[in-house]
């Protein structure tokens, strides 16, 4: 059986990357008993290990965030420099690779720059979602703005929650989804209901949003995670929400799950 004190686990960004590192924890540490756990990966993924107890630290990595507005490809490189200085600091005895994607290249150079060794593990998610995990919760941070939200709706009203996706390559337009979910609402009843759009952080799509639809909400995925952990029922037009969902074990909270949109 291996041994191994301090174990890092390094993934790139998207949600399936990190759906991936959750089901892949249970078997690693199976694997190698008695060690502690840090994470390296993107931060916008942080909000996803916030109640994971069977990590000891989760570590934002600089090299997979987007340069900050106006900041000098020199102070950026400079960034990612000192934090790899830091980095060699944990002392890993092994650092493990989980992607769902063939980017062991990329895993490759992280482990040259952090001189330690590991291996790259690559499976379509479907294949590490087979394993068995913890049901995902939503830590304060993802609560924050859905507790704030719902503490002014009626307290025993059915809470009904549409989220819209606005993501390129989106299937169907809004009106096409708001459409589609006026059906749904109209077989609800009476429930209080929140209308929101998972959308990026690109301030010409928020301008866009306020002036067609000023009474829904914006929300990033670690917001959207926080109503979800309140509604009774989810409309979701989101494949990622959709996950969500099912991490939760709140898929039967569904009323409308468009695959393909």
């Amino acid at each position: 059986m291996a041994v191994a004190k301090r174990i890092g686990v390094w993934f790139d960004v998207g949600l399936e990357n990190a759906l991936a590192v959750r089901a892949a924890l249970d078997g690693l540490q199976a694997e190698y008993p008695g060690a502690d756990w840090v994470l390296l990966g993107p931060r916008e993924s942080l909000f996803l290990f916030e109640m994971d107890e069977r990590i000891s630290a989760y570590i934002p990595l600089r090299a997979l965030e987007p340069r900050r507005p106006a900041q000098s490809r020199l102070s950026f490189f400079l960034e990612k420099k000192v934090q790899y200085k830091k980095l060699r600091g944990l002392q890993l005895d092994l650092c493990l690779g989980v992607s769902v994607a063939q980017i062991g290249k990329q895993f490759q150079h992280f482990l040259k720059l952090l001189n330690v060794s590991g291996r790259f593990i690559c499976h379509d998610l479907s294949v590490f979602l087979s394993s068995p995990r913890p049901e995902l919760q939503a830590g304060a941070q993802a609560l924050a703005l859905a507790t704030q939200h719902y503490r002014v709706s009626p307290p025993h009203s059915l809470k009904v929650l549409v989220i819209f996706g606005d993501a390129p390559g989106q299937s169907l337009g809004l009106d096409a989804q708001w459409k589609a979910a006026q059906d749904i609402l109209a077989r609800e009843g009476v429930a209080h209901v929140t209308m929101a759009v998972l959308c990026g952080k690109g301030k010409l799509q928020a301008r866009r949003l306020a002036q067609a639809h000023p009474d829904w909400l914006r929300l990033d995925l670690q917001q959207a995670m926080g109503f979800v952990a309140y509604a009774d029922r989810v409309i979701s037009f989101s494949p990622d929400i959709t996950r969500i969902c099912a991490e939760m074990g709140r898929s039967d909270r569904l009323v409308l799950d468009k695959k393909d949109s």
